[in-house]
This record gives structure tokens, sequence and C-alpha cells, in this order.
């Protein structure tokens, strides 16, 4: 039953496969549907057509030669083994196809029985395969950070550009090669990493220190994840390194000077409270003894000056005008030191308000100086407002001190901003003075003209000191003889 003509003709004929049966003469005898579908032909039409019509026209001339030795010496064989096979359809349409042949003898004459597939799903799959290939290739090789590729026996199957110049040889081909052999300073400790790998897992570390032969150290961070074939097999291991050793020496480096800044921070604390201390103590014991030497010098110099020979008289003048400078001192010493320590809390303040305070405490020295103020409009501002009063009467009176002889004082006040700060300017038309001395005027103490003009020398540190309090900073610019312009930074938010 199973071996009748019938039987076989309905396989032949309903096959999925295209089967077209040759004669020695190279006309198909008979073609299957699935054939004639192939090629793109109706039902019968390549009966008797030469077996070449299905094939290119640059393949022609071969193929007709490579027939006729098949038919000399039949036998079944795959046919295009190393080569690639492309068929013609009737539209002129190539495609690639894989062949088969056979022979059968029938009624005395040889039948060639050829077997084809149309190939081209599985060469597209195989060419966007090759093209994925291809891009990973190019991504490791290129990519800016070393990645290695090994097999299951951690031969280095793929390496980045950037892995062969930090652990490898670019003059060497080492692909190929085993990773344990060829890395730098190999750890043993690694080996159980990659069995661990080539289970499944996935490890890394941050920090890996390692301790070389000669005692010195290197830190690598490094990854590594199993990679899968085809068949979804782990086929090996891609490992990403990284050596980290100047970025660990640096940031040890900083971790001791962040430790040695913390030192030092407490311990300038520490010596700014002893300091702010000491100054607040000194200030008010030393206040009552100079309260009686003025009270007592006065009382000489409006009952007895005129018992006093002239020696003497001087001797009590110079005595009084030091009792009042060391007073002046004293004051502003300890002004300077509760800037910090005894602030009060900020709050918003009219800068307008705050600063006719200030002019109105001087009024007398405006007056006495014949200065003219030149107020421009001021913002409200969060600050402490006795402390802004302060600076502002301390600028003023700098600008009204360091004037110019024979000449009134000027003094124009206007405000500026950007989008973080505002900018408060003091300008003068005094005596100026030296740019590059402009940090030695805000230090205490410092006096660029000596005692030739009054005060204690701390004005101008009290006013920084307020500055940088409130989170900003005060600077100066300046030319001698032309006057001076100093310039009040403070944030508009208050950290």
């Amino acid at each position: 039953m199973y071996n009748s003509p019938e039987v076989f003709k309905g396989i032949f004929l309903s096959s999925a496969e295209s089967i077209l049966l040759v004669n020695k003469q190279g006309k198909i005898v008979i073609a299957n549907a699935s054939a004639e579908k192939t090629f793109g032909y109706e039902k019968d039409e390549l009966v008797g057509q030469s077996l070449e019509v299905l094939i290119p026209e640059r393949f022609r001339a071969k193929h007709t030669t490579h027939r006729k030795n098949y038919f000399q010496a039949p036998k079944q064989r795959t046919m295009g083994q190393g080569i690639e096979l492309f068929g013609l359809k009737k539209d002129g349409e190539e495609f690639p196809i894989e062949v088969s042949l056979s022979y059968q003898n029938h009624n005395g004459e040889r039948i060639a029985i050829a077997f084809i597939i149309n190939i081209t799903g599985r060469k597209l799959a195989e060419q966007k395969l090759q093209q994925s290939e291809e891009r990973m290739r190019y991504f490791v090789k290129n990519t800016p950070v070393s990645v290695a590729m090994t097999d299951r026996e951690l031969n280095y199957v793929l390496l980045s550009d950037n892995w062969l110049r930090e652990f490898g040889d670019q003059n060497k081909d080492i692909i190929g090669k085993s990773h344990i052999e060829h890395f730098p300073n190999h750890q043993e400790s690694w080996k159980d990493i990659y069995k661990r790998g080539l289970k499944g897992e996935i490890i890394k570390n941050e920090n890996d220190l390692i301790l070389n032969p000669d005692g010195s150290q290197e830190w690598l961070r490094w990854e590594v994840h199993p990679w899968r074939n085809e068949e979804s097999k782990i086929g090996g291991l891609i490992i990403f390194a990284e050596d980290i050793t100047k970025r660990k020496i640096a940031e040890i480096a900083l971790k001791k000077s962040k430790a040695k800044l913390k030192r030092y921070t407490v311990d300038l604390e520490r010596s700014n409270r002893e300091l702010q201390d000491f100054a607040y103590v000194a200030s008010h014991d030393l206040q009552e003894p100079l309260r009686k030497i003025r009270t007592f010098g006065g009382r000489l110099f409006t009952s007895e000056k005129e018992r006093f020979s002239e020696r003497g008289q001087d001797y009590l003048d110079r005595m009084l005008g030091s009792a009042e400078r060391m007073q002046t001192l004293i004051r502003d010493l300890l002004i300077y030191s509760r800037v910090t320590t005894k602030g009060l809390p900020f709050k918003e303040i009219n800068l307008n308000k705050t600063l006719g305070e200030a002019l109105s405490d001087l009024e007398i020295s405006i007056e006495q100086s014949n200065t003219t103020i030149h107020q421009g409009k001021l913002p409200k501002i969060t600050a402490d407002e006795t402390q802004i009063r302060q600076l502002f009467q301390n600028l003023t009176s700098n600008s009204i001190k360091f004037r110019k002889e024979g000449v009134n004082p000027e003094i124009k006040i206007e405000y500026k901003q950007d989008k973080d700060y505002h900018y408060i300017h003091f300008q003068d038309n005094g005596i100026g003075f030296d740019e590059k001395y402009l940090d030695k005027i805000f230090n205490i103490f410092q006096r660029l003209e000596g005692r030739k003009y009054p005060g204690s020398g701390i004005g101008l540190s009290i006013c920084k000191k307020i500055a940088q309090r409130h989170n900003g900073d005060i600077t100066a610019k300046s030319t001698p003889g032309k006057g001076s312009i100093f310039i009040l930074k403070l944030p508009k938010k208050i950290f």
C-alpha cells in the first residue's frame, strides 16, 4: 500500500520542499507545486524547459558543465557547500537557495532529482546576526572602558583598545591567549570569581586592593558578567576592569587632608573663641582704669592746670590724649569681638532707614567737615540691623576722616544688583590709597597713614567682619589723590 506509485506521487506533489526532476539533456521533466510557486511559474509551465532558466545568467555556463559531470557520475550530495547558490524567478528576481541532489533510473533513463529550499529568510537572519556581531565588535573595540570577552576556558575572544592600553600589550596579538596568564599580576582569588561567573552569577568589586610583589599597592574596579550563545548557554565571560589607583591615592590624600583640616578648624574655632573672650574681658577690665585716668586727668586739667609748668601742662595734655585714644581703641576692639558672638538675629530691614540712622549719629561730624552726602535708593534686605548701621557709620566716618586738605568731602552712596547679590557703593573724593595695600586696609590695627589721622585702625576690619557674618564681603577701588569706592556685597538669600 505505502509503496504504491500513487502514494509517492502524492508526497511529491504536496511536499513543502521544491522538487524538480531533470533528464540528462537538462530538461525539466516534472516540477511540484512548491517549486512552481518558489520560482513564480504557473502549473506545468516549467515542464520541458531547460533547468538553466532557473539559474542567473552569470552562473549558467558553469552550471551546464556541473550538470553534465553529475550525470556521468551521479551520487547523493548537497550542492554548493562552501559557496552561495542563487535561483532566478520568472520575474527576474534572484534569491539564495540550498540544493540537494539525488538520482533515479527510470525505464533505462537516468533522472536527476533536485530538492531546493529558498533560504532568503535564513540569509536575512544571518546578515542581521553578522551585522549585530560586527556592531558588538566595533563597540567593544572602541568603547572608552576596558572590556575583555573570553570563552569558557578564559581565553580572550575580544578586547577593547582601552583594555590593551591598560592591561595588555598593543604590539602583541593576545586574542586566543589565556586571560589568567596574560593579565598583569593576576590574583589567585579571582579564579573562584570566574567559576561563579561561568555558573551565571554577576560579580562586582568597586575597590579591589592588589598588593604587588614589590610592596606597592594598586586598586581595581571590576565586573564579571556571563555571556550566552545562540543556544542560550553560557559561552564565557565579559570582564569590565578599571585601574582606579590614582583616584584611590587622591581619595586617601583628600581624606587625610579633610581630617587635618578638621583638626585645624577645631583649633582655629577654639583659638577664635579664646581670642574673642580675651578681647571682651580685656576690654571690660581696661575700661574702668581708663575711666579713672580720664576722670582724674580731667579734674587736674580743670582745677590744677594753671599751677603746672609749661612742660607739666604738655605732659597732662599727652596723657589725656593717649587715654582718649586708648578708650577708642578698647571700644572698637569690643565691637570687633562682638560681631560674631553678640550679633542679633537677622530680620528684614529697610536700608534707607538704617542709613538715615547712621548718618544721624554722625550729624555733628558731617556738619563740621562740610560733608555732602548723595544718597540713592537702597533695598530691603535680611540682616542684623545694628551691625549694618555700624558698618554704614564706619564707611561714612572713614570717608570723612580721609578727606583732602582744603576740599569739602563728598560721599555718593549707590545701589546695584545682579541675580544673587546686592552691591552698595560708598564713593568719596578723599585722599585715596594705592590698591597694592587693598588687603592690608581691612586687617585689624592696620593704618596706611600712621597716626596722622585719628582712629584705632579697626573700623574697616569691623566692616569686613560684619559683611562676612552676612555671607558677604567688602572690597575697594582707589587711586591715590582721586578718592575711593568701597563696595559692600551682600547675598539676596541668607543661608
